[in-house]
């Protein structure tokens, strides 16, 4: 099989989508591209970097950072497409091109192959009236995917909802080619991050370790948890993405580097994942459950996908329910942590890797 073999010699050229201008160490892009760069042998890759800033992690010897005026706002780096990048593109020094923003017509400057890789689609479920004014950027994403040999997204459940607004534009051809493009690959974890078991040892602690945005769900969360405050006093929340302030000095929104925020993770007592309107993967959960802390997810298809035992619920009596056992009922916490550090370890084990592999140093 080709990908046993070290002999490979292929240059990409990585297309980013910097989302969290903060600290880029802690961007959900450079964590999977990361996970790629490492697992992935045999390749030169070429990441286009906001000027003046970089990416620490991505100090590797088989990647060359090149400093562009890229945005790292999310808005504006879906809408800007910087000239630099498109000199860089022009140069047609790589072999293909390894596309994270669909909203961008790379197709338009290079006859390479494009393999594509989208976390987010702009659709009426995710973003309700447009930035744009006159349509959501769906249809203009979806004219560039069409130039892709492939485009991966991260969900069954998502491709069904990209599909059948898709269906609301194109006529039943293109729907078709798009069905045949976009595929899904779940996301793998670090296996070097898995813990050998949960901590028995645990502070009663609630984490909501996503972006405080209405799309993660946090509107939603901050309600239950405000009302769950109402049944108990005897916990603090976590939220350290927090970047607007809130009344409640039971919130905690201590930020720290990844290897202490990991470390953290161990000694919390649960984590909630409320439902994501963009019906994707979530990194910050699979940063939970390899830490041993048990995941409270509401029920959503793509949720089964991480996690095929997903503990869920439907509803604020069933968050609360089970909210109580988790905080207080030792032995279940426990094994609630083994099966998410069980579900890790599987996602170690998908052959996403082997695909994209594949997909871009043997592109069809």
């Amino acid at each position: 099989m080709f990908w046993d073999s070290p002999e490979i010699n292929k240059t990409i050229l990585i297309i980013p989508n910097y989302t969290f201008p903060k600290d880029l160490g802690k961007d959900s892009f450079v964590d999977v591209i990361y996970q790629h760069i490492k697992q992935i042998e045999g390749v030169q890759w070429i990441l286009p970097v906001p000027m003046g800033k970089g990416v620490g992690k991505l100090n590797l010897p088989n990647v060359t950072q090149v400093q562009c005026n890229i945005s790292c706002d999310k808005i504006k780096m879906r809408s800007m497409f910087p000239e630099d990048v498109i000199k860089l593109i022009k140069k047609n020094d790589y072999d293909c091109v390894y596309s994270h923003l669909p909203d961008w017509d790379v197709g338009r400057y290079t006859n390479k192959p494009i393999i594509g890789y989208s976390h987010w689609w702009e659709m009426k479920e995710c973003n309700g009236t447009s930035w744009l004014n006159y349509t959501l950027n769906l249809s203009h994403e979806l004219i560039n995917v069409l130039q892709f040999d492939v485009c991966y997204l991260n969900t069954h459940h998502q491709k069904r909802l990209v599909l059948d607004n898709a269906k609301e534009v194109f006529n039943d051809t293109i729907v078709s080619k798009l069905d045949s493009i976009l595929k899904v690959m779940n996301l793998s974890v670090n296996k070097e991050n898995i813990v050998e078991k949960p901590s028995e040892e645990f502070e009663k602690v609630v984490v909501f370790n996503h972006r405080t945005q209405k799309y993660k769900g946090w509107d939603k969360f901050l309600t239950y948890i405000e009302k769950y405050r109402e049944h108990r006093t005897d916990f603090k929340v976590w939220v350290p993405l927090l970047d607007k302030p809130v009344e409640h000095s039971w919130i905690d929104s201590s930020k720290y580097d990844k290897e202490q925020y990991l470390q953290l993770l161990s000694k919390c007592g649960v984590g909630v994942q409320p439902k994501q309107t963009h019906a994707g993967w979530s990194v910050s959960a699979t940063d939970c459950m390899m830490r041993g802390l048990p995941m409270l997810f509401e029920e959503q298809d793509c949720y089964y996908e991480i996690d095929s035992n997903a503990n869920t619920y439907k509803g604020y009596k069933q968050f609360e329910e089970k909210m109580d056992r988790l905080l207080d009922d030792v032995e279940y916490r426990m094994e609630c942590g083994i099966k998410g550090i069980e579900a890790s370890h599987k996602l170690t084990q998908n052959d996403s890797i082997k695909k994209l592999q594949k997909s871009l140093v043997v592109p069809n």
